[in-house]
């Protein structure tokens, strides 16, 4: 699954929830912030284990004050049931390019669903116990976690039980609630549903610090075959190569829909029209991450990603090591003449090294490996392809560039099915 980013300016003078893109003709995207949350006292001592903090969120889901709901609603009678998705948990996740992380809840509004995605352990045709939390349950559920100090921010993703559009007026009801009602400026991501309306979208990206979309396939062909009632990236539940999906992700950034991606290599999910494909590798979910990276922030063009002679990228190089061994007209670069362009060319310089290379080495000439791991490259990757006052550290096997033609490392693997994806809740 390829998750686009996305996200416009808040237009209000009175909050400051970050930024983000829709998908339609929204401005750009320039990463994310987290706002300061206004005082809620005091943090409460939080339990040690992870499955009583949920059991009691499970609890305060049904009931207006900390403590054991005594009547649970019937919507919410399977909530705590190993069969159903768990509609929470915690997880740090990084803030943008910085190193800041923060902890956020991860709420599921509902597991129920009248979409029937061959791929989905939601889809509407799978026996599992289905459960609804309410706009006002779920506010009421973070508000008392964060006030216990067990998180920072808000994820919130759901199933689309009915009409989307009455599945978005619950998610822009949320956010009303925790920004108008009880005044929490801190980070709330959202996941737009299919089939919203412009309106709606307009609002979820007033409201909340970040929006993304789920695209599933490349190209509607294939998407058809895995969700028919779509119109709208799971990585290897279609044939659909690695080449087509960096192809639509190159698009999306060309058109400024989207400011980055993500990936979910595709999961085999028990009792589904798809529960016999093979799992895909994580390591095609890292490789499409790499490859991805390269589009954004090292300045490489679609058409230089290396792939195979299916259009797959190789499992066993990084994108930017294929790229290099594809190309030793390019190199060694000389490391004290060369420009920050051809530097981000080099495996194991990124851009801030790069950047730092070109700053610093005016007053401070490098003479070795050490001083370039002072700058922060990576010497085991990058001695191969430079120099440094024209001497050479280390000989690259060019021969190795072949590796990259073999077989992937799924084959002969035993075949896993899942009761969940591991995209639920990216």
């Amino acid at each position: 699954m390829c998750h686009g980013w996305c996200g416009r300016r808040a237009a209000t003078k009175t909050r400051s929830h970050g930024v983000f893109l829709g998908a339609l003709d929204f401005r750009f995207f320039f990463g994310y912030a987290l706002a300061r949350s206004p005082s809620v006292g005091a943090p409460m001592r939080a339990p040690t284990d992870l499955d009583t903090r949920l059991k009691l969120l499970i609890a305060l889901a049904a009931d207006d004050h900390d403590g054991r709901a005594e009547r649970r609603p019937p919507r919410l009678r399977h909530i705590g049931e190993g069969g159903a998705l768990q509609p929470f948990n915690f997880r740090e996740v990084r803030l943008g390019t910085s190193n800041a992380y923060t902890s956020l809840l991860r709420v599921l509004m509902t597991n129920a669903c009248s979409f029937n995605c061959h791929y989905c352990p939601m889809r509407r045709d799978r026996e599992m116990p289905r459960t609804l939390l309410k706009p006002g349950e779920l506010v009421r559920v973070f508000l008392a976690a964060h006030r216990r100090g067990w998180c920072q921010g808000l994820f919130i993703t759901t199933g689309i039980p009915g009409r989307p559009a009455h599945v978005m007026d619950d998610l822009i009801q949320v956010l009303e609630l925790l920004r108008f009602k009880h005044g929490f400026r801190g980070y709330v991501h959202v996941k737009a549903v299919p089939g919203a309306e412009r309106a709606q979208l307009e609002q979820l990206t007033q409201l909340a610090s970040r929006v993304s979309l789920n695209l599933e396939t490349p190209c509607g062909q294939t998407l058809a075959q895995i969700a028919p009632e779509k119109n709208l990236f799971i990585v290897g539940a279609t044939p659909d190569s690695d080449r087509a999906i960096l192809g639509r992700v190159s698009e999306l950034y060309g058109r400024r829909g989207i400011h980055h991606t993500h990936f979910s290599a595709f999961r085999p999910i028990r009792d589904t029209p798809l529960e016999a494909v093979p799992e895909t590798p994580v390591a095609r979910e890292r490789r499409l991450y790499q490859a991805d990276y390269l589009l954004r922030r090292y300045g490489f063009a679609p058409d230089e990603v290396v792939f195979d002679d299916r259009g797959n990228l190789p499992l066993g190089l990084d994108p930017k090591v294929a790229w290099a061994l594809t190309h030793p007209e390019r190199f060694p670069v000389e490391v004290r003449t060369a420009s920050r362009q051809e530097l981000l060319r080099v495996p194991g310089i990124g851009p801030g090294t790069a950047r730092r290379i070109v700053t610093e080495r005016p007053a401070t000439v490098p003479r070795d490996l050490r001083d370039l791991r002072r700058l922060g490259v990576v010497t085991t990757r990058a001695a191969g392809f430079l120099t440094i006052g024209g001497r050479r550290f280390a000989d690259v096997r060019w021969a190795e560039q072949m590796k990259f033609w073999g077989p992937d490392e799924d084959v002969g693997r035993y075949h896993a099915v899942y009761e969940v994806s591991p995209g639920t809740f990216r």
